[in-house]
């Protein structure tokens, strides 16, 4: 049966106003919401006659951000804004072509969502979907296509800068990084030595089109490699799903921008759609593999390391800003282009601008944000509100906690780690937002190694996680910490032990989000001997031990293999 079949049946049964939905898939990600509304507003009443019926139709399809989503994105949109417009469900039917995923995803809307008791009423006809991009596919963690846009739907050179380049990211796009100490690089990953600018001197309007990144985009564009892009490059030859990669994934939607890029590398239209800004280095933690950049707990440690003059000559607290409110101040006209941001560090949960975006973009009703975390998830409140009271409005929340270990290991590698608090902060997450996406971000290092397979059938056996939430990062920096510095037979050892947690791992993780991780480790670690760090890495561990009265061995006896 066709859809003006099944209108017709409608018709001659109900007196009806039908909506098509199908544009929906063609607004702005930023303007999805607001075209919903006003079509609702469009056939909105008061009141409706007993023989009245709303009609939408998609044969569109829905998007889905994984394989394992339990609800499309317009469904979620189209409950949420039934109820807040407050149009009966009763009166409302859905003609889909879709016969499974649509309707799935609206059973669940209505048992998690929908705050009517009646049930929209979802009608599948029997008809070719016109978009099959548009239905649920299988999200693969380690793919570089994209998720919000069918690769057809694209020329062949953007697909060939999407998914076969060895150089292209779509960072220098629709992005611009800032660490505490000012300076401003294409994204987080950038190797520090090559910076773009200086946001304590520029804005960022004016780093953007500044010759270092007109540079990046020209060679990006005719697949040179890019010196502050090695940390990619690198990961990628090991195996790793990469930075590069992720933002091609999730950001591959906006090529378009390319096109409007000049010879010369510049780009007229600043629009930040994604955001990683380290607004400043407030932390409560000094993790050993950081510092005071990052970290303003590690002040007192860094004076003691550097003796001389450094303490005159440096803040606790470091701004990347002009000013400390400068950055947001930029930010604010950014709030209609954004997409995605991601908070990180120092420690995002704990810095009052994490807050006043969460306020601004819920003032806003901008809930379609995604919202990315990496924090120590040791700091969950602000005032009166918890991080999770605005989690749970979000439609796509995703947390990374940098976890490294647990227990004393934990407190011992992430000063300041109390580990009953970290246990306690999942148990009320679970309870406040269980659709949050939660996964554990270790920095694997040598320092941890050893103990990370442990800890991750830890927390998968108490029900924390689930197998595949553990996303493993390689510490590349320093390079005192690297795993590859450990001998060849504890290489060896780490290699046997990576390869039984595996054979436990695989058949529990369809997404193969966790395995490659582990799997990448092992490549890294014996592709290079960097063993002549060894003893640069027991000068620094056993300074610190004395500065903060510690015994590595009393905590990690494992690594006395490493002498």
């Amino acid at each position: 049966m066709t859809l003006s079949e099944q209108l017709k049946l409608l018709q001659d049964q109900y007196r009806t106003q039908v909506i098509d939905l199908d544009p929906w898939h063609d607004q702005p990600i930023h303007q999805q919401q607001l075209w919903l509304k006003k079509q609702l507003m469009l056939v909105y009443k008061t009141e409706y006659k007993s023989d009245e019926r709303v009609v939408f139709t998609l044969t569109r399809g829905d998007v889905y951000d994984a394989v394992d989503s339990a609800c499309g994105r317009l469904v979620q949109n189209f409950y949420q804004q039934l109820n807040e417009i407050d149009i009966s469900c009763f009166f409302v039917i859905l003609l889909t072509n879709d016969a499974q995923f649509v309707p799935d995803s609206c059973a669940w809307a209505q048992q998690n969502i929908n705050q009517d008791k009646v049930a929209i009423t979802v009608i599948s006809y029997a008809d070719e979907v016109k978009s099959s991009t548009m239905q649920k596919s299988t999200y693969s963690y380690n793919s570089p296509d994209p998720v919000k846009i069918a690769l057809s739907a694209l020329s062949t050179t953007e697909q060939e800068l999407l998914t076969k380049s060895s150089t292209f990211c779509m960072y220098p796009w629709i992005h611009l990084h800032a660490y505490p100490t000012g300076q401003a690089y294409p994204c987080c990953m950038a190797d520090m030595k090559y910076p773009v600018g200086n946001c304590r001197t520029n804005t960022l309007e004016q780093i953007w089109n500044d010759a270092p990144m007109q540079d990046i985009r020209q060679r990006m564009l005719s697949d040179r490699p890019v010196d502050a892009c090695t940390r990619c490059y690198e990961k990628e030859a090991s195996g790793f799903f990469s930075g590069r990669q992720s933002a091609n994934k999730h950001h591959g939607h906006l090529i378009d921008r390319v096109k409007h890029t000049q010879d010369t590398g510049h780009l007229d239209k600043f629009r930040m759609s994604y955001w990683d800004i380290r607004f400043s280095n407030l932390c409560n933690l000094s993790c050993r593999s950081c510092g005071h950049i990052f970290s303003s707990s590690w002040y007192q440690d860094q004076a003691q390391l550097a003796g001389g003059e450094w303490r005159e000559k440096n803040t606790v607290l470091n701004y990347a800003g002009r000013t400390e409110t400068d950055i947001w101040e930029q930010l604010i006209p950014h709030l209609d282009y954004v997409e995605q941001i991601y908070f990180a560090g120092g420690e995002p949960l704990m810095m009052k601008e994490h807050y006043n975006i969460l306020d601004e973009l819920e003032r806003r009703g901008r809930f379609d944000v995604r919202l990315i975390y990496n924090t120590n998830f040791t700091h969950t409140r602000l005032k009166d509100r918890t991080v999770f009271d605005y989690w749970k409005r979000f439609k796509k929340v995703a947390v990374g906690a940098s976890l490294d270990a647990m227990g004393p290991r934990a407190e011992y590698i992430r000063k300041g780690t109390d580990w009953d608090i970290i246990e306690r902060n999942r148990i009320e997450m679970m309870e406040t937002c269980p659709n949050v996406d939660f996964y554990i971000s270790p920095t694997l290092s040598v320092m941890n190694a050893w103990h990370l397979p442990d800890f991750h059938r830890n927390w998968v056996d108490r029900g924390f996680i689930r197998a595949q939430d553990f996303n493993v990062n390689i510490l590349q920096d320093p390079e005192h910490l690297q795993i590859d510095i450990a001998p060849v037979k504890y290489k060896q050892r780490l290699r046997v032990k990576f390869e039984e947690h595996l054979e436990w791992l695989r058949p529990l993780d369809p997404l193969q989000r966790a395995t490659v991780g582990f799997e990448s480790a092992i490549k890294f670690m014996n592709a290079t001997d960097n063993s002549h760090f060894l003893p640069k890495f027991w000068e620094r561990t056993h300074q610190l031990d004395e500065i903060r009265r510690e015994n590595i061995f009393e905590v990690l006896p494992e690594l006395r293999a490493l002498q």
